[in-house]
């Protein structure tokens, strides 16, 4: 409705508003939008020399294609995979020569990809969740291709067969359904990235990694609410306290415990800053067999795509999860226009009835899918500002995932972000060798991991606002762009359009965090350890005597 303000577009970092509203001339980089988003606009104003440091190392390796033709990509696709392959099981076999105890709080995705990635480097793992998180109720996400090249690392390709493929998905209005525009990754280029782009349900993934977290041999621990955490002030160790009153201590430990973090708390020393959007996003999922009785739906059930219906403040996303049995709908909705006996608070597991959304004037397909689901899980969007410091003043206490940086909820990276974040710091770990480095690690995770967070977290808004448009110009140009791409019809894609679609969305899908990570070490961790190895020895005290001849 017009006049609903759009908090989505309010969140485009100062000096960068134009990125709410400026549509491409393709499809392509609407949805991802070439160059850098500035990382910076919520820094603060006054950096230390350390953190001016850790901000100048703290620079985003973008994704080159290689020297080789495009054309020749699929030739050499073998070798490729192969060398993906042998580097995956070098570095999975690397155990650290320091292995230390470290305590995760929040066993989420987060938490529990963090836990096998320590795991899997040799360290000891607890991981503490307040949940029965077995038995939560949850929805779909897409799994793009910096994701998916983590988990065939660590050795789920078997398990992600029955997922979706995705290659391509339609646009739509959400008030008539006419079809706008339509997305496709070309088969070269999503090979290139290294993944997949898969559709899944979250509670599979969960599944997967808890399983990967067990076998690798961490302890977790379900139905443990966290009271409060500290360091001794004289040891440095940091102690958790649990509701029952008993407390444990590790040498580190770890905030994966989500945007309305206790950890976040206790780093940064500031209360949680959340401010209500004034928007929800809403999420069922319903049995396949019923969309087959629909004939406007029938259709949809076995097509590996995400269809998205836009319009003014409100947006609706589809897609086929477990091998096409069940589909998912993900409603973007304002508050103002919901029911008022809904329920208006915040969490992942907040249950209503599907029946407080009003479709009238929208399309009458939507409103028939999503009250196929009796309820629905409503997430409020409450926005965050990022925090500088990820790590405590003693290098004990480290925040990860959600816990350190915004996430978007239902979006596309909303999960990669949070197991590249276990990635890199498995890997970091994994070369620990004394205790000096551990506070150098800890910084290194930040460096790795900020920028990149916040400059997927922006492109994520952008993408966002540019669906969710009020009428006017700006909605027009969008348009008009979109069915640039209906107008290509099946054509093959020359060289310079496969180069143009990889330098939209190589940047973001052809990530590699292990590379990261390794990048680092090789370019910093590498350079202290051979500092520390440099001898040092006391000047000789050496006398030196001339005899002088004298002639009589």
């Amino acid at each position: 409705m017009p006049g609903i303000s759009n908090p989505v577009q309010d969140l485009v970092p100062e000096g960068d508003s134009s990125l709410a509203h400026q549509p491409s001339s393709n499809l392509p980089s609407i949805l991802h939008p070439p160059g850098r988003i500035s990382a910076t606009a919520s820094s603060s104003s006054s950096l230390t020399a350390n953190r001016l440091l850790r901000h100048q190392r703290s620079v985003l390796r973008p994704a080159s294609l290689p020297t080789t033709e495009l054309s020749k990509i699929e030739l050499d696709k073998d070798v490729t995979a192969s060398t993906r392959r042998l580097r995956g099981m070098s570095l999975s076999n690397k155990i650290a020569s320091l292995q230390i105890d470290f305590l995760i709080i929040g066993g989420g995705i987060a938490g529990l990809a963090s836990a096998f990635a320590l795991c899997q480097a040799g360290h000891r793992v607890r991981v503490l969740e307040k949940t029965d998180a077995f038995h939560q109720r949850s929805g779909g996400i897409r799994v793009p291709p910096n994701l998916t090249k983590i988990l065939l690392e660590w050795g789920l390709g078997d398990k992600l067969d029955r997922a979706p493929r995705c290659r391509k998905s339609q646009f739509h209005t959400l008030e008539t359904g006419e079809l706008l525009g339509l997305l496709e990754w070309k088969e070269e280029i999503i090979r290139e990235t290294g993944g997949e782009f898969i559709l899944m349900h979250h509670h599979d993934l969960y599944e997967m990694l808890y399983d990967l977290a067990v076998s690798a041999g961490a302890e977790i621990f379900f139905n443990k609410t966290i009271t409060s955490v500290s360091v001794d002030e004289v040891t440095e160790t940091p102690w958790v306290t649990l509701a029952d009153g008993s407390t444990l201590c590790s040498d580190v430990v770890i905030g994966a415990d989500g945007y309305r973090s206790l950890m976040r708390e206790v780093v940064t020393g500031q209360p949680d800053d959340g401010v209500d959007s004034g928007h929800s996003f809403y999420t069922a999922i319903i049995p396949s067999h019923k969309l087959r009785a629909d004939p406007e739906w029938a259709k949809w059930v076995d097509v590996p795509e995400w269809p998205m219906w836009m319009s003014d403040s409100r947006s609706v996303l589809c897609y086929p999860v477990r091998d096409g049995e069940e589909y998912c709908i993900q409603v973007y909705w304002p508050d103002n226009e919901i029911k008022a006996d809904a329920p208006n608070d915040e969490g992942w597991d907040v249950v209503c009835s599907t029946d407080v959304i009003d479709f009238t004037g929208y399309s009458p397909m939507i409103a028939r899918l999503f009250k196929l689901a009796p309820t629905a899980l409503r997430t409020k969007h409450v926005i965050r500002s990022h925090i500088e410091d990820w790590v405590d003043e003693t290098g004990k206490l480290l925040l990860i995932g959600e816990a350190a940086h915004p996430l978007l909820p239902c979006s596309t990276h909303s999960t990669s972000l949070v197991v590249e974040d276990a990635q890199v710091l498995g890997v970091l770990m994994s070369r620990l060798r004394s205790w000096d480095q551990l506070p150098q690690f800890m910084e290194a995770f930040q460096d790795i991991r900020q920028g990149r967070c916040h400059h997927v977290y922006y492109c994520e808004l952008n993408n966002a606002a540019l669906v969710t448009l009020p009428p006017g110009e700006h909605r027009d140009m969008r348009n008009a762009g979109m069915r640039l791409s209906l107008q290509a019809g099946d054509c093959e894609w020359d060289e310079n359009q496969l180069r143009a679609q990889w330098d939209e969305i190589g940047e973001v899908f052809g990530y590699n965090a292990r590379e990261a990570a390794e990048d680092w070490w090789v370019k910093w961790g590498t350079l202290t350890e051979s500092t520390q190895k440099i001898v040092v020895h006391e000047p000789l005290q050496m006398r030196c005597e001339t005899l002088v001849a004298i002639s009589v």
